[in-house]
């Protein structure tokens, strides 16, 4: 929905005016859902001009609240990437909402100038379970898709029949994004494929993530469920998620990164918050414990280098994880517990071509959980039950 915009440029109150074209688009993309957490739920879009959004939600379509975001007692706008927390939510339970969004041609001390004004469609969502709740669900986990949405169309065409309620993009989907057009112009191909307006979906970082001019920028857009950190943990039901961000694949001091990463310290800070969330209650009393991140601690490249192995090995052995979802090597893999030295298996997704490619679905059904990796003629390559 990208489109060019007239700007008007006027002195008033000493503001300038940017006006959308009536024949063109306000917003540029559809809404899309994210930390899908604490009883609350982010919607996200993006405007082609400055803005004043907000969105309108509720379990009845007749009695809807409205929501904005408050920064310090003023209400976020004038901005084009909005992101509108619904907090207070019940557990397991249907909301709708629509997002709106009205240019503003004037933004002035003492007066204030508005436009066209764009209405979405009517969407709905279920939110999670209740923390603990021995509620069925079905995630899915697509990765290493590297733009190609030829794929993730056809590997969610592998899924048909499968109602998932939130999906995760485990690192370098993303690919190398120049600029904030090229990364919103991927993000929305993937979030329309899979139904991000009535569906969560949670962007992790692979090593491409972290390449090129935007990546530093790139949760401007997307957010993870521990806001500004890239890594973080949730429940749904009683099934606990850790996400975490392996950084880089190769050293800090390698001369392709010019002095500019410092993925050691980032490394050693999840550690710490790896020590502190095997402590926590909502990962001790799960039933199930399912860590997903991009680059593997076991498999392909093993045991070369691997930082992350060295300083989250040992504690996530001990932690009673149930399995690893993992990416990066462009190829379908499993790890059966002790193959290495993991006390977990390990299951490790495929590449971004067809021949390549699989989806691995996460299904807690009647008390069981199990895990499988499907291709794209809807083969199950690899099945587990937890």
């Amino acid at each position: 929905m990208r489109n060019v915009l007239l700007i008007i440029s006027i002195l008033f109150f000493g503001t300038t005016l940017a006006v959308a074209k009536d024949s063109e688009s306000v917003m540029q993309t559809n809404p899309f859902l994210q930390s899908p957490v604490n009883n609350g739920m982010t919607v996200s879009w993006l405007t082609n001009s400055p803005t004043l959004s907000w969105v309108e939600y509720g379990q009845d379509t007749t009695d809807m609240q409205r929501a904005v975001t408050l920064q310090n007692g003023q209400v976020v706008a004038n901005n084009t990437i909005h992101h509108i927390r619904l907090t207070d939510l019940q557990p397991n339970t249907k909301y709708y909402y629509r997002a709106f969004s009205k240019v503003i041609t004037a933004y002035g001390a003492y007066s204030k100038g508005f436009g066209t004004q764009e209405t979405s469609s009517l969407y709905s969502f279920t939110t999670a379970p209740e923390d603990g709740a021995e509620e069925d669900f079905t995630a899915v986990v697509f990765n290493d898709l590297h733009k190609n949405t030829a794929t993730a169309e056809a590997m969610v065409k592998a899924l048909d029949g499968v109602d998932y309620d939130f999906v995760i993009f485990n690192g370098d989907c993303i690919d190398d994004p120049s600029s904030q057009d090229v990364a919103v112009d991927i993000i929305s191909k993937f979030n329309d494929i899979v139904g991000a307006s009535e569906t969560p979906v949670i962007y992790l970082r692979g090593n491409h993530e972290i390449r090129n001019a935007y990546s530093v920028w790139l949760y401007d857009v997307l957010q993870c469920v521990s806001g500004d950190l890239s890594y973080g943990a949730f429940s749904w039901g009683d099934t606990r998620f850790v996400l975490l961000d392996c950084g880089e694949d190769k050293p800090d001091s390698h001369p392709v990164y010019y002095g500019m990463n410092d993925f050691s310290q980032f490394r050693e800070d999840q550690k710490n918050f790896l020590l502190e969330e095997v402590k926590r209650k909502e990962f001790r009393k799960a039933e199930y414990r399912v860590l997903v991140h991009h680059i593997a601690l076991y498999g392909l490249e093993y045991p070369e280098f691997n930082p992350c192995y060295d300083l989250w090995g040992q504690i996530l052995n001990d932690a009673n994880v149930d399995c690893a979802i993992n990416a990066h090597e462009h190829r379908v893999a499993f790890h059966p517990a002790g193959e290495f030295d993991n006390e977990y298996p390990v299951l490790i997704g495929g590449g971004p071509q067809l021949s390549s490619a699989c989806v691995t679905v996460i299904k807690r059904s009647n008390g069981q959980m199990t895990v499988e990796q499907i291709d794209a003629k809807r083969k199950v390559l690899k099945s587990i039950v937890l």
